[in-house]
């Protein structure tokens, strides 16, 4: 007799779905743990992008918002 003889089917999506959420926690903390630490690239021409197609028209309703 086998351990998934004596398990329903809705525990043994309970456990499968465990480990999978396991293996993603892992993955995502092993990117985290790669990446800690790293200094941002900087780019240039993409810094240079944003600042001409900013939208700056809107920047007034973040310093000064309609007051209602």
């Amino acid at each position: 007799m086998t351990f998934f003889q004596n398990v329903s089917y809705v525990d043994l999506a309970i456990i499968v779905a465990m480990v999978a959420a396991t293996l993603v926690s892992l993955a995502v903390l092993r990117n985290v743990l790669k990446t800690t630490g790293r200094d941002f690239n900087d780019d240039p021409a993409l810094a240079e992008r944003f600042r001409r197609d900013a939208p700056y028209h809107l920047l007034q309703d973040v310093m000064k918002p309609d007051e209602a």
